[in-house]
């Protein structure tokens, strides 16, 4: 692993913003974000570490690695063994080791191809790991991103027509509260998406000088064109367009009265918290 390389993950929950987030990050032509590398579930197939998966094909990865990485991952011990050290513990060492010495070079890579010096990856679950992910990579910096209750439970709720609105939103808070002591931490950063679509500039200084980077609102705007693997974001489609204020406020329209009223009683604490109107 290259030492100068500044890393980085992006945590919280789907459907609170992280995507346009690592759209924004990986706009700078100094930082490269990987989507979604779904490194602590290599069986996965929306998993890089996954040889039959599309991810490492996004983002540009040797098979012959991938296959080099699965197989680091395949050697490890037995499920049962690893729950149990957890457990005693609080930490899955075993997992922790093959995430270093699989992503370690996973991220180097993709920052060489990128052409940058600060580099990370998206994946809202790393937040389940964050223990393991620390001490892999005891100097990273995590962007920790939330969302308006009422507008998370919007989208989750629409999105593909899953209706899983009241699933993400308890998600959320509940990630909240375990993440909570960390959130002071120097080497956190916790934004909201309201402000990522509504304030792009004010936030994506925020964001660059976190990372070490400097700021241009040229860095805002994004062209398919200069982007390497623009395939990455092909799953959520408002990902590669401009950034719309609406889409923080349409939960008001969209949002029947009396679910507003039940939501925001449920979440009122939240809201509160990162200064949301009640």
């Amino acid at each position: 692993m290259n030492e100068d390389l500044t890393i980085f993950f992006c945590i919280g929950v789907q459907k609170s913003g992280t995507t346009i987030l690592a759209r924004i990050l990986d706009q700078h032509p100094d930082i490269a974000c990987m989507w979604e590398s779904y490194a602590f579930k290599p069986r996965l197939k929306a998993s890089i570490f996954h040889p039959e998966s599309d991810s490492w094909r996004k983002h540009g990865f040797a098979e012959a690695d991938v296959r080099r990485w699965s197989a680091r991952w395949g050697g490890r011990p037995g499920a049962a063994l690893r729950r149990l050290v957890r457990r005693v513990t609080g930490t899955d060492y075993v997992g922790m080791i093959q995430f270093r010495h699989t992503m370690s070079p996973a991220l180097a890579d993709f920052a060489r191809r990128c052409n940058a010096t600060v580099v990370g990856d998206k994946w809202p679950w790393y937040i389940d790991y964050l223990e393991e992910t620390m001490q892999a990579f005891p100097n990273a910096r995590f962007i920790y991103n939330v969302r308006d209750p009422r507008g998370i439970w919007n989208s989750a709720q629409r999105f593909k027509q899953r209706e899983r609105g009241d699933e993400i939103l308890q998600e959320m808070l509940q990630r909240d509260r375990f993440i909570a002591p960390y959130l002071s931490r120097p080497n956190f950063l916790t934004l909201r998406y309201r402000d990522l679509i509504r304030q792009p500039e004010k936030t994506a200084r925020r964001l660059y000088e976190f990372l070490g980077c400097e700021f241009d609102p040229a860095y805002l705007v994004y062209d398919p064109a200069q982007d390497p693997y623009p395939q990455r974001w092909s799953w959520i489609s408002q990902a590669s367009r401009p950034l719309d204020p609406w889409q923080t406020e349409k939960w008001r329209v969209e949002v029947p009265a009396e679910t507003q009223a039940r939501l925001t009683a449920e979440s009122r604490w939240f809201i509160e918290k990162y200064g949301y109107d009640k």
